[in-house]
Formats: structure tokens, C-alpha cells, sequence
């Protein structure tokens, strides 16, 4: 059987994300310009907290469009994996960001409910529809893109502004209709609350990567399964499963098979490989042959030192120096 792995164009992915990035990018930007002007113009919090949002927006997105050129740099001698990870770093700053702007947004809203003051509803109204239609065109151009982390978290920064100028407008038309200015700073607040949770699940994502955890989505039970379907496997252990990046799953583990010739090895290896790549996503893989090893059905065992094998190993190589 021939392998017929397809590597991930990882340099295609980050182009066309880079790409809709930077577009995301001017829109933002207009999207700020907008909302400080129309927040200065009505006096209302609500609408110059998320401009302050939309301010992390650009840096953010700067930061991706930095982040994404990293990833598609080849790897070096230094850096055998290549830069894959320098989106998860800037993703975390992402969350940072986020998490100085929800400590503004609070401060200043409490002080608006102590010392309220006049606020344009309908001006602050029609400022958040345009921002409204800006954010959900620009989710609409990197949604395609967000298995990448890196976009993710830029998008989290964009959902945040369409749901806070969703809420705006509502708050808007209240304060018009009704006079109520106690909403605008409580909205405010559920901003905060709303950009607070998306910085946390970005961290949680970028955390988990950093820290070589499983994927989420990925079960070791069910990789030892498809594994030991293929003809000639025994068993599987020593597995570690984890994320290079956002865009590369990795596995290592010890293969255990029937004695036999490399050529019929080989053979099985590439079997495996398939299984895993087009059932699991997993294209890296480093995977060790063996006859005889752990107790079967014990899947993350890890061989303590001084295993047999490697005695005996130790034992040849020692005679082979003595001539």
C-alpha cells in the first residue's frame, strides 16, 4: 500500500486568512471612527467603551496579520517546527488586551451610575447600526478562516462588537423613548461581562496548545482503536497526542507488531499513517516499532529506565567496542 498523505498548505491557509485580515483591518477601522465620533457627539459611554474595544480590534489585528506571516516562514535549524506557535503567543496577548479593557469599562461605568449624565439616544442609536452592519460583514469574511487560532481570537474581538452594538442600539432607543440614562452605563457592564468570556476561551485555546494537552475534539481511545484495526497491529502505547499550532495535529507513540521484515513494517506503518491522517487530522507523526513491550491495553505506559531492550541493546554495542 502507498501512502497517499496529502501534507496541509499551511502557506496557502495563512495567505488567503492574511488576506481577509487586512481587509477586516480597514473596516475596523472605520468602525472606530464611527463610534468615537458618535459617542463624543451623544455623551454615551456605552458606544465609547466599545470604540475602546475597537481600538484592541486594530491592534489585534495587526498582531494576526503579523502572526499569520510567521507561520507560513519555513523551519530552521534552530526552530525545527517553524513559527506555528507564534500565533497562539499573540492570541494570549489578544486576551490581555481584552482583559485591560473590561478593567476601563467597569471603572468608568460605575462611575456613570454615581454621576449619571445626558446621553443623545438617537444619535448613539444610529452610530451602533452602522457599526452593527461593519462587524457582521467583517465576522462574515474571516469566518471561513477561523479553525486558526490566531483568526479566532481576532474574531472573538469582532462577535464582541456586533453583540455590543446590537445591545447599543437597543439602549438607544430606550433612553429616546423613555429617558432611562441608568442603561447606558449597565450595558456597559455587560459589555465587559460579554468581552470578559470571550478573552477567557481565547487564553483556555491558547493554554491548552501551549501546554500540549490532547485536542478537544480528539478522543486517545478512539486513535488506539482505528489504529489497531489495521492488519499487523497488536497493540498501541506511549501515546502522546497534541497541537503543533493552530492548523497541525502531531502524535507520537510505540507501535507494537510481529517480528518481520522492515519491507512488511513499512508496509503497516503506512496504514497507519492513512487511519490517522484522514480519520484524525494527525499528518505528524513519530512512531516506534516494536515486538514485545508494555502491558497490553496500557496506553500511556512510558518505559522506565533500564527496560530489557534497551539492557540489550546496551550489551551489543558494548561488545562490538571491545572487538
Amino acid at each position: 500500500m502507498r501512502n497517499k498523505i496529502k501534507p496541509m498548505q499551511l502557506a496557502n491557509v495563512s495567505s488567503n486568512a492574511a488576506a481577509r485580515v487586512r481587509l477586516a483591518l480597514l473596516l475596523t477601522a472605520i468602525v472606530l471612527a464611527v463610534e468615537v465620533t458618535g459617542g463624543i457627539w451623544a455623551h454615551s459611554l456605552a458606544l465609547l467603551s466599545d470604540a475602546g474595544h475597537v481600538i484592541t480590534d486594530l491592534v489585534v489585528l495587526a498582531l494576526s496579520i503579523f502572526a499569520l506571516r510567521q507561520v507560513q516562514r519555513p523551519a530552521s535549524a534552530r526552530r525545527t517546527f517553524g513559527y506555528q506557535r507564534v500565533g497562539i503567543l499573540v492570541a494570549l496577548v489578544n486576551a490581555l488586551l481584552l482583559a485591560a479593557v473590561v478593567v476601563g469599562i467597569v471603572v468608568e461605568a460605575i462611575r456613570r451610575l454615581q454621576h449619571p449624565g445626558t446621553v443623545q439616544g438617537g444619535i448613539m442609536a444610529g452610530a451602533a447600526v452602522l457599526g452593527l452592519v461593519i462587524s457582521l460583514l467583517i465576522a462574515r469574511f474571516l469566518q471561513p478562516m477561523q479553525a486558526d487560532l490566531t483568526v479566532r481570537s481576532a474574531l472573538m474581538h469582532v462577535w464582541g462588537d456586533a453583540w455590543a452594538s446590537a445591545g447599543i442600539i437597543v439602549a438607544g432607543v430606550l433612553i429616546a423613548i423613555t429617558g432611562w440614562l441608568a442603561i447606558d452605563p449597565l450595558l456597559s457592564l455587560a459589555i465587559a461581562a460579554l468581552i470578559a468570556w470571550s478573552a477567557w476561551r481565547v487564553v483556555q485555546a491558547g493554554v491548552d496548545i501551549l501546554l500540549e494537552s490532547t485536542p478537544a475534539d480528539l478522543q486517545a481511545d478512539s486513535v488506539v482503536t482505528a489504529v489497531k484495526r489495521v492488519p499487523g497491529v497488536r497493540d498501541l502505547h506511549d501515546l502522546h497526542l497534541w497541537s503543533l499550532g493552530t492548523q497541525t495535529r502531531a502524535m507520537s507513540a510505540h507501535l507494537l507488531i510481529d517480528d518481520q521484515r522492515v519491507a512488511q513494517a513499512q508496509d503497516i506503518l503506512a496504514e497507519v499513517r492513512e487511519v490517522l491522517a484522514h480519520e484524525f487530522e494527525i499528518e505528524h507523526t513519530t512512531i516506534q516499532f516494536e515486538s514485545l513491550v508494555c502491558r497490553p491495553g496500557d496506553v500511556f505506559c512510558v518505559q522506565p529506565d533500564g527496560h530489557p531492550h534497551l539492557d540489550d541493546a546496551h550489551d551489543r554495542m558494548t561488545r562490538r567496542a571491545a572487538g
